[in-house]
């Protein structure tokens, strides 16, 4: 994966065939999640998409309106993403040359994409219970399939993160 900035504005970001995949189905899997009810979601996840405003039980009620408020521009946010990533999976589903696979965003679809990438890591790791610590352990080292392939997901989406991000972080 790269990502060239055009110009003030706009950015392209080119993927291998493999990695456009690896997105696509990243992209698919937050579009289902952006429209299900986090309401039926477990309380981890229900939290993360809600937002949480914790105070003592004093304060309790002077917050209930914030949280409402929280919860409600999250709710924003999930329909903005989604809306996003049916626009890049049309987008790929009609593109003619994928090998490599280009994407010409602007500065604010560039966030949304780090964000939703985000999105999906912090998701994978609270459905899996994965911890900041799991993230360190060798990959070798995990003999559960599954929460192996999360991890090395988390991973990779993390190296998109920095890729997406690089070009602005690293001015010289």
């Amino acid at each position: 994966m790269t990502c060239e900035q055009i110009d003030s504005a706009h950015w392209r970001l080119s993927f291998s065939e493999p990695e456009a995949e690896f997105v696509i189905s990243i992209l698919a899997r937050l579009a289902r999640h952006y429209q299900d009810d986090p309401e039926r979601m477990p309380k981890a996840l229900r939290t993360y998409w809600q937002g949480s405003i914790s105070a003592d039980k004093k304060r309790a009620d002077e917050l209930k309106e914030s949280q409402e408020m929280l919860s409600e521009a999250r709710a924003e946010l999930r329909s903005e993403r989604l809306a996003l990533a049916e626009s890049w999976l049309r987008d790929y589903e009609i593109a003619e040359d994928r090998q490599p696979w280009r994407v010409e965003v602007t500065n604010e679809e560039r966030e949304e994409f780090v964000a939703m990438l985000n999105d999906r890591r912090m998701t994978l790791a609270l459905e899996m219970g994965i911890s900041d610590a799991d993230m360190e352990v060798d990959p070798s080292h995990i003999s559960d399939d599954v929460r192996r392939t999360a991890i090395l997901e988390i991973d990779v989406l993390g190296h998109f993160i920095l890729v997406t991000l690089g070009p602005q972080i690293y001015r010289p």
